[in-house]
């Protein structure tokens, strides 16, 4: 998959808690085999890629990967291009798989992403394969925007897909950010 035969999609959640949009895509400009789908390969150009996100509204990109997966996924550049695009990078680490170790220090991104939102702005969060931290921080501003865990969490896999928050421990993060 390259950024010119399957350019980058977001899937944008339908609701008007706040005047901005939300959406979920994976992660910019990443290379090699597709965790997600087997026999599939990435090979996309983290500048094209940025192109097509400006293009579609994205004013602030939310990269829930850790430092060592920008690496990994060979998305070199991919601050300059943001930024080339004119989006904000706003990044909160989380390991893949798992939920976020600090539930205060997230509640107070939470509450960053939140702010662009209610500005008006596009915000896009992703991941690797955007479904499992991106789907639980989609989840958790829903929540705070006023939807019970369960209807955000139903919302978020009818947006991205039905395996978007992929471990328990994701989805009882949610519950418990909505307390």
């Amino acid at each position: 998959m390259t950024s010119a035969t399957d350019p980058i999609r977001v899937d944008w959640i339908p609701t008007g808690l706040w005047p901005g949009r939300l959406g979920l895509t994976f992660a910019p400009g990443k290379k090699g085999g597709s965790v997600y789908q087997p026999g599939v390969t990435h090979d996309r150009d983290v500048t094209q890629d940025m192109r097509t996100l400006a293009q579609a509204g994205t004013n602030v990109i939310a990269p829930l990967i850790e430092d060592f997966e920008f690496d990994l996924l060979g998305m070199d550049g991919y601050h300059d291009a943001a930024a080339t695009q004119l989006i904000e990078v706003a990044p909160y680490p989380i390991p893949d798989q798992r939920a976020p170790h600090d539930p205060r220090d997230f509640a107070a991104y939470v509450d960053e992403l939140m702010t662009y939102l209610l500005d008006g702005r596009s915000v896009v969060v992703h991941c690797r394969g955007g479904l499992g931290r991106a789907g639980l921080t989609a989840a958790c501003l829903l929540v705070q925007g006023g939807l019970n865990p369960e209807d955000a969490i139903r919302l978020v896999r009818d947006t991205r897909s039905p395996h978007a928050i992929e471990t328990q421990e994701q989805e009882q993060f949610i519950h418990d950010f909505a307390r």
